[in-house]
């Protein structure tokens, strides 16, 4: 959606099909939450499997409401707020960027089955967390110093765009913790 320049019917389109990812989402949540209770589980572990299943959601949730984001500061531009400026871009996909190896990191944690595998992707998580930090933290240097030149609109839309990508990667990191919680949780 970044790519698409605020393009109204595009980003529309786009979000849309992040709506329905996200409702799909709230049905395996729920699923697999009901699985989790109703099942054979150690009680020392629900909590966490439970949180992972949130977590989870949650991700989902905070790629939801960036397109939702998106699509409404497309509708700004197409009512003639003015151009979006290019310069942005970067930031934002380079964040992305790192949500994206987070997640394969997740995923990989997931389906190992070495300690010393998912602690080294925890480990790569936090890393990539860490990075993010940084891109977020000259992002919002660049954003409060070219506020006078911003309307009031784009400021805040930029500074949403910021605190939800780093979201993602704080949700990343969340999710890995409570997956070295189960597992080393089990293994004990």
């Amino acid at each position: 959606m970044f790519r698409l320049d605020y393009k109204e019917k595009e980003s529309t389109d786009s979000m849309r099909t992040v709506q329905v990812l996200e409702k799909k989402s709230d049905d395996i949540a729920f699923k697999i939450s009901e699985n989790v209770t109703s099942g054979a589980i150690s009680p020392n572990i629900i909590d966490n499997l439970l949180e992972c299943v949130q977590k989870a959601d949650d991700l989902v949730d905070l790629y939801y409401y960036l397109s939702r984001e998106l699509d409404r500061m497309a509708k700004a531009y197409a009512a003639g707020l003015g151009a979006e400026l290019p310069d942005w871009e970067p930031v934002y996909e380079n964040l992305l960027a790192l949500a994206t190896k987070s997640l394969s990191s997740l995923n990989q944690m997931l389906t190992s089955s070495n300690i010393n595998e998912i602690l080294g992707l925890r480990k790569q998580v936090e890393t990539l967390e860490e990075a993010g930090d940084d891109i977020k933290d000259t992002g919002f240097d660049k954003l409060y110093s070219a506020s006078s030149n911003l309307h009031y609109l784009q400021f805040f839309h930029y500074s949403e765009l910021l605190h939800k990508c780093d979201d993602v990667l704080d949700s990343c990191e969340d999710f890995s913790d409570l997956i070295v919680s189960v597992v080393t949780s089990i293994i004990k």
